[in-house]
């Protein structure tokens, strides 16, 4: 006869009994889930539009000396005005740069570009895009051209340079150079970058 073990102080569950447990037991979790803090979720940076505060439509200004005579005239398409920045930028600007008032054979030097920009309250102005300047010749002088992407005008201290190619055309003389830096008031003289091409023009002679 075979004994039977039986095992008294334990309950005993019957199967609707497990299923209501792990009913109970998942509804604990899910609680406890819920009720944990949500991870922090960073905040999308708000990218504001770059606007300018003013807008001036067919802009002219014209700078004068202490005696009152114009020294410079900017002329642009349109301004626009970024205060925080201390910047303009130019649609089409126009620059004449005029000489000292004592100098006899002073014509003034004209800029024109694509686009421009404005810097510092005016003590540097940057012209970029199919640059040209040029001046007027007169009866000793030669008319001068220069053609470049860039030109950094400082005003007031009468100087420009650039860093990228530059043409200077006089007549048919021509002088090609990777950069220049130019003194434009007169007596003007100018300093080039890198190894400069010239072409002299052969002077013309009249058959006798």
């Amino acid at each position: 006869m075979s004994a039977r073990i039986r095992v008294t102080g334990l309950p005993i569950w019957s199967a609707q009994q497990w299923i209501l447990g792990a009913f109970f037991v998942a509804s604990g979790l899910l609680g406890w889930w819920q009720l944990r803090p949500a991870p922090d979720v960073p905040v999308p940076e708000i990218v504001r539009a770059r606007l300018p505060d003013y807008v001036v439509a067919r802009f002219t200004a014209v700078e004068t000396d202490a005696t009152g005579k114009p020294s410079r005239r900017l002329i642009a398409e349109e301004l626009r005005q970024y205060v925080e920045e201390d910047l303009s930028e130019l649609d089409r600007p126009r620059m004449t740069l005029y000489q000292r008032e004592d100098e006899s054979d002073g014509e003034p030097w004209r800029a024109r570009a694509d686009t421009g920009l404005v810097l510092a309250g005016g003590e540097e102005v940057q012209l970029r895009g199919a640059v040209e300047l040029e001046r007027d010749g007169t009866a000793t002088r030669r008319a001068t051209r220069m053609e470049t992407e860039l030109l950094r005008i400082w005003p007031k201290r009468a100087f420009a340079e650039t860093d990228r190619p530059v043409l200077v055309i006089s007549e048919l003389d021509r002088l090609a150079a990777t950069g220049m830096h130019l003194w434009y008031d007169d007596p003007v003289h100018a300093k080039f970058d890198g190894r400069a091409h010239i072409f002299i023009a052969p002077e013309q002679t009249e058959d006798p």
